[in-house]
Protein backbone atom coordinates (compact mmCIF):
# COMPACT_ATOMS: atom_id res chain seq x y z
CA UNK A 1 0.00 0.00 0.00
CA UNK A 2 1.31 3.48 -0.87
CA UNK A 3 2.51 5.44 2.22
CA UNK A 4 -0.02 8.28 1.78
CA UNK A 5 -2.88 5.80 1.34
CA UNK A 6 -1.74 3.91 4.44
CA UNK A 7 -1.57 7.14 6.47
CA UNK A 8 -5.05 8.16 5.31
CA UNK A 9 -6.44 4.72 6.19
CA UNK A 10 -4.75 4.76 9.60
CA UNK A 11 -6.08 8.28 10.36
CA UNK A 12 -9.59 7.14 9.45
CA UNK A 13 -9.30 4.06 11.65
CA UNK A 14 -7.81 6.14 14.48
CA UNK A 15 -10.77 8.53 14.34
CA UNK A 16 -13.40 5.78 14.11
CA UNK A 17 -11.98 3.07 16.36
CA UNK A 18 -8.80 3.94 18.27
CA UNK A 19 -8.74 0.54 20.00
CA UNK A 20 -8.59 -1.22 16.63
CA UNK A 21 -5.99 1.29 15.43
CA UNK A 22 -3.89 0.37 18.46
CA UNK A 23 -4.13 -3.34 17.64
CA UNK A 24 -2.87 -2.62 14.11
CA UNK A 25 -0.11 -0.34 15.39
CA UNK A 26 1.10 -2.86 17.97
CA UNK A 27 1.12 -5.58 15.32
CA UNK A 28 3.29 -3.30 13.18
CA UNK A 29 5.61 -2.64 16.15
CA UNK A 30 5.89 -6.40 16.68
CA UNK A 31 6.79 -6.94 13.01
CA UNK A 32 9.16 -3.94 12.78
CA UNK A 33 10.40 -3.03 16.28
CA UNK A 34 12.93 -0.54 14.86
CA UNK A 35 10.31 1.37 12.85
CA UNK A 36 9.80 4.84 14.28
CA UNK A 37 6.61 5.10 12.20
CA UNK A 38 5.18 1.98 13.86
CA UNK A 39 5.87 3.34 17.35
CA UNK A 40 4.42 6.68 16.28
CA UNK A 41 1.19 4.97 15.18
CA UNK A 42 1.06 3.24 18.56
CA UNK A 43 1.65 6.56 20.35
CA UNK A 44 -1.14 8.26 18.42
CA UNK A 45 -3.45 5.36 19.26
CA UNK A 46 -2.59 5.55 22.95
CA UNK A 47 -3.20 9.30 22.81
CA UNK A 48 -6.66 8.79 21.27
CA UNK A 49 -7.41 6.26 24.01
CA UNK A 50 -6.16 8.73 26.67
CA UNK A 51 -3.50 6.29 27.89
CA UNK A 52 -0.92 8.95 28.70
CA UNK A 53 1.87 6.79 30.16
CA UNK A 54 1.79 4.40 27.19
CA UNK A 55 1.68 7.34 24.75
CA UNK A 56 4.76 8.90 26.34
CA UNK A 57 6.62 5.58 26.29
CA UNK A 58 5.85 5.13 22.57
CA UNK A 59 6.72 8.74 21.76
CA UNK A 60 10.05 8.50 23.61
CA UNK A 61 10.89 5.48 21.44
CA UNK A 62 9.96 7.49 18.33
CA UNK A 63 12.30 10.26 19.48
CA UNK A 64 15.11 7.75 20.00
CA UNK A 65 14.61 6.06 16.64
CA UNK A 66 14.14 9.32 14.74
CA UNK A 67 17.35 10.56 16.35
CA UNK A 68 19.23 7.68 14.72
CA UNK A 69 18.17 8.83 11.26
CA UNK A 70 20.18 11.40 9.33
CA UNK A 71 17.66 11.49 6.47
CA UNK A 72 16.85 14.95 5.15
CA UNK A 73 15.42 15.34 1.64
CA UNK A 74 16.54 18.97 1.28
CA UNK A 75 20.17 20.10 1.36
CA UNK A 76 20.98 22.98 3.71
CA UNK A 77 17.56 22.71 5.34
CA UNK A 78 18.84 24.27 8.57
CA UNK A 79 19.94 27.41 6.71
CA UNK A 80 16.66 27.57 4.81
CA UNK A 81 14.63 27.21 7.99
CA UNK A 82 16.70 29.81 9.84
CA UNK A 83 16.25 32.29 6.96
CA UNK A 84 12.51 31.68 6.81
CA UNK A 85 12.06 32.05 10.60
CA UNK A 86 13.87 35.40 10.49
CA UNK A 87 11.95 36.57 7.41
CA UNK A 88 8.59 35.63 8.93
CA UNK A 89 9.35 37.45 12.18
CA UNK A 90 10.63 40.50 10.27
CA UNK A 91 7.34 40.70 8.33
CA UNK A 92 5.19 40.92 11.46
CA UNK A 93 3.50 44.30 11.98
CA UNK A 94 5.67 46.53 14.23
CA UNK A 95 3.26 46.45 17.18
CA UNK A 96 3.12 42.65 17.12
CA UNK A 97 6.90 42.44 16.78
CA UNK A 98 7.45 44.70 19.80
CA UNK A 99 5.06 42.68 21.97
CA UNK A 100 6.76 39.49 20.81
CA UNK A 101 10.12 40.91 21.88
CA UNK A 102 10.03 39.07 25.23
CA UNK A 103 9.72 35.71 23.48
CA UNK A 104 12.82 33.71 22.60
CA UNK A 105 12.42 32.07 19.19
CA UNK A 106 14.74 29.10 18.86
CA UNK A 107 15.36 26.50 16.19
CA UNK A 108 16.17 23.00 17.43
CA UNK A 109 16.28 19.70 15.51
CA UNK A 110 13.38 18.08 17.38
CA UNK A 111 11.71 18.22 20.81
CA UNK A 112 13.93 17.33 23.75
CA UNK A 113 13.49 14.13 25.69
CA UNK A 114 12.12 16.19 28.61
CA UNK A 115 9.46 17.79 26.39
CA UNK A 116 8.42 14.41 24.99
CA UNK A 117 8.30 12.96 28.50
CA UNK A 118 5.92 15.83 29.33
CA UNK A 119 3.64 14.71 26.48
CA UNK A 120 4.86 16.74 23.48
CA UNK A 121 4.58 14.94 20.14
CA UNK A 122 8.14 13.99 19.06
CA UNK A 123 7.28 14.93 15.48
CA UNK A 124 5.89 18.37 16.28
CA UNK A 125 6.92 21.09 13.87
CA UNK A 126 6.83 23.82 16.50
CA UNK A 127 5.88 24.56 20.08
CA UNK A 128 4.85 27.58 22.13
CA UNK A 129 6.03 27.22 25.72
CA UNK A 130 5.40 29.73 28.49
CA UNK A 131 3.11 32.60 29.36
CA UNK A 132 0.85 34.30 26.83
CA UNK A 133 0.96 38.00 26.00
CA UNK A 134 -2.08 38.59 28.21
CA UNK A 135 -0.54 36.73 31.15
CA UNK A 136 2.71 38.68 30.85
CA UNK A 137 0.86 42.02 30.69
CA UNK A 138 -0.94 41.52 34.01
CA UNK A 139 0.29 42.60 37.43
CA UNK A 140 0.73 38.95 38.43
CA UNK A 141 2.88 38.01 35.44
CA UNK A 142 4.37 34.55 35.99
CA UNK A 143 8.16 34.39 36.38
CA UNK A 144 8.65 32.04 33.47
CA UNK A 145 10.62 31.90 30.27
CA UNK A 146 8.41 32.25 27.23
CA UNK A 147 9.70 30.69 24.04
CA UNK A 148 8.78 29.45 20.62
CA UNK A 149 10.59 26.35 19.41
CA UNK A 150 10.79 25.50 15.72
CA UNK A 151 11.87 21.90 15.06
CA UNK A 152 14.09 21.92 11.98
CA UNK A 153 14.67 18.21 11.45
CA UNK A 154 10.96 17.44 11.83
CA UNK A 155 10.12 20.17 9.31
CA UNK A 156 12.76 18.97 6.85
CA UNK A 157 11.50 15.38 7.03
CA UNK A 158 7.92 16.49 6.34
CA UNK A 159 8.69 18.20 3.00
CA UNK A 160 10.46 17.11 -0.17
CA UNK A 161 10.90 20.53 -1.79
CA UNK A 162 12.26 23.87 -0.66
CA UNK A 163 9.14 25.89 -1.54
CA UNK A 164 6.90 23.63 0.56
CA UNK A 165 9.40 23.72 3.43
CA UNK A 166 9.61 27.53 3.37
CA UNK A 167 5.82 27.84 3.33
CA UNK A 168 5.40 25.46 6.27
CA UNK A 169 8.10 27.20 8.31
CA UNK A 170 6.22 30.49 7.92
CA UNK A 171 2.92 28.83 8.85
CA UNK A 172 4.52 27.13 11.86
CA UNK A 173 6.11 30.35 13.14
CA UNK A 174 2.83 32.25 12.76
CA UNK A 175 0.93 29.39 14.42
CA UNK A 176 3.18 29.52 17.49
CA UNK A 177 3.09 33.34 17.56
CA UNK A 178 -0.70 32.99 17.52
CA UNK A 179 -0.51 30.86 20.66
CA UNK A 180 1.52 33.61 22.37
CA UNK A 181 -1.33 36.00 21.61
CA UNK A 182 -3.90 33.57 23.01
CA UNK A 183 -5.32 32.04 19.83
CA UNK A 184 -6.76 28.53 20.13
CA UNK A 185 -6.50 25.73 17.56
CA UNK A 186 -9.93 26.60 16.08
CA UNK A 187 -8.70 30.16 15.55
CA UNK A 188 -5.60 28.80 13.81
CA UNK A 189 -7.76 26.66 11.50
CA UNK A 190 -9.84 29.69 10.49
CA UNK A 191 -6.67 31.68 9.77
CA UNK A 192 -5.10 28.86 7.75
CA UNK A 193 -2.34 28.33 10.31
CA UNK A 194 -3.06 24.75 11.29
Amino acid sequence: MHQDAFEDEFERLLAEDPARALVHALSWVSEEPESADAHYAAGLSYEALEQEADKVRAFLEVLRLDGLSTFAPIRNYEGIIGEEVEATLAELPPGIGRRLGVVAVMVEPRPSQALVADGVDPRSLGLFDGATDEQLAGPDAPPTTTRILIFSHNLACAFEDEAGLREEVAVTVLHEVGHFFGLEEDDMDRLGLA
